[in-house]
């Protein structure tokens, strides 16, 4: 089998999470990796042993790559996803895959008229424990979803400078964490809740933050089941999500990188364990081999789109996150 290659638009910090994870794809091989800046290329290019480092302009004209993954900060993914495309690539963008869904809106455009594949870098979708609970609850083996529950968050030292506080690359915790409940609820529920009812910390914290801080969202759908979320960049709680339904429930421990989970009815509990497979000495992936390998899957099978994350469910999540911040007054400072 020919093997898929890949180019990297970006040499952002998660990109070194996500080259354990490429170490244990056989079936494809990094042609090349650009950055902003030269310098920032050839660092990581050194560190993981890539061929060539490049400008994005350089990398854009190559014609042996067949897909580009772009991890950057939030507010660059349309306008380098856009530019891949144009020039005929394959793209897969790191989550949020926009800073709001006018934007996705114009990159699902561009992928149609360049008849690329497009998808958003929702690695959690992928995980074999997650698609485990989710027959678990579609099967009815815990009757009918009442409420999902779930949180992501961490605490950024006091001395913190960077992307993750600055409005101007859309900072704060929904854009970063939070889009993971948000994706989380959707795959349970199979759709949107219909109202939000929400509140975010902005200004209140010692930092002073022009960002959220802390948000805790509910969702209410037609038939009254909710969905209780919560993200923070300055307060540390556990990663779980749990599912609650009329006859038991799951709880999903570090829900975004799924490695097992615990289904409850009545009085018996089963704990199910699906470890992330290590095919490379001394590399541990976290299991983004799982989404790796879903997109060459796709490229292979000539799909535009994923099955997993097609547009339309992008776009859902960040419609959601737009009703969110509106509801908080949180506008970025580039926003008209």
């Amino acid at each position: 089998m020919k093997k898929i290659r890949w180019g990297l638009l970006g040499a952002g910090v998660i990109l070194n999470r996500w080259m354990n994870g490429f170490r244990q794809v056989q079936d494809a091989e990094i042609a090349g990796i650009a950055s902003r800046t030269l310098e920032s290329a050839r660092k990581m290019a050194e560190k993981h042993t890539i061929a060539e480092a490049m400008t994005y302009d350089e990398l854009l004209k190559r014609d042996d790559i067949d897909v580009v993954y772009i991890p950057v900060p939030h507010t660059l993914h349309k306008e380098l996803a856009i530019r891949a495309m144009d020039a005929g690539f394959h793209v897969l963008v790191e989550k949020p895959a926009a800073v709001c869904a006018a934007a996705w809106d114009e990159m699902v455009a561009c992928a149609r008229q360049n008849q690329v594949f497009l998808m958003e870098a929702v690695w959690t979708r992928f995980f074999p424990a997650i698609q485990k609970v989710l027959d678990a609850v579609h099967s009815g083996a815990i009757g009918d979803v009442r409420c999902v529950q779930s949180s992501f968050t961490f605490r950024i030292p006091d001395d913190y400078h960077g992307r993750l506080t600055d409005p101007m690359y859309a900072g704060g915790s929904l854009l970063d964490v939070g889009c993971y409940n948000l994706h989380f609820a959707q795959m349970v529920y199979g759709r949107s809740p219909q109202r939000w009812a929400s509140l975010a910390s902005m200004d209140t914290d010692d930092l002073h933050l022009q960002v959220d801080e802390q948000a805790a969202y509910i969702g209410q759908y037609e038939n009254g089941a909710l969905s209780l979320l919560y993200s923070a960049i300055r307060t540390e709680t556990p990663d779980t999500a749990w599912v609650f339904g009329t006859k038991g429930q799951i709880e999903i421990p570090t829900f975004w990188k799924a490695s097992g989970y615990r289904i409850t009815r009545g009085t018996e509990t089963e704990v199910i364990t699906c470890p992330v497979p290590q095919n490379v000495s001394g590399i541990v992936d976290e299991g983004y081999q799982f989404e790796i390998r879903h997109v060459q899957d796709c490229i292979r099978a000539g799909l535009m789109e994923s099955p997993l994350v097609p547009h339309s469910i992008t776009r859902e999540i960040l419609a959601q996150c737009d009703v969110l911040r509106n509801q908080w007054g949180l506008k970025y400072p580039f926003e008209k």
